[in-house]
């Protein structure tokens, strides 16, 4: 299964180009903002046998998709960009232990080659 890979206030209909791009389903990983969890969205697009609901507002993020799957068992949802439903699993946040001497790097203050 393909992962993709996003911070959690990246746009969903960016988020889901990239899900599109792949042989769906896909699960889609992202980070909690405040504790550092792994948040993890089991993601399968382009349902047609779902009813087709209305779209999520442009600016709702991949991180706001999780916070309202995980509300539920599975969650039917649609941009603006997909004329079919969408439907999405939240995974159980994962924490992350970190073992002595290992320290986090922040993706945007780390260099790159």
């Amino acid at each position: 299964m393909p992962i993709v890979i996003a911070r959690q206030d990246e746009q969903l209909s960016d988020v889901m180009s990239l899900v599109a791009a792949h042989q769906p389903p896909v699960l889609v990983a992202t980070t909690d903002p405040e504790n550092g969890d792994l948040w993890f969205m089991y993601v399968s697009i382009g349902c047609v046998a779902l009813q087709v609901v209305e779209p999520l507002p442009q600016n709702t993020s991949i991180g706001d998709l999780y916070r309202s799957a995980s509300r539920s068992s599975f969650l039917t949802f649609r941009i603006d960009q997909m004329t079919a439903s969408s439907v999405v699993h939240a995974i159980e946040p994962q924490h992350v232990r970190h073992h002595a001497g290992y320290t986090t790097v922040e993706a945007s203050t780390s260099r790159t080659v």
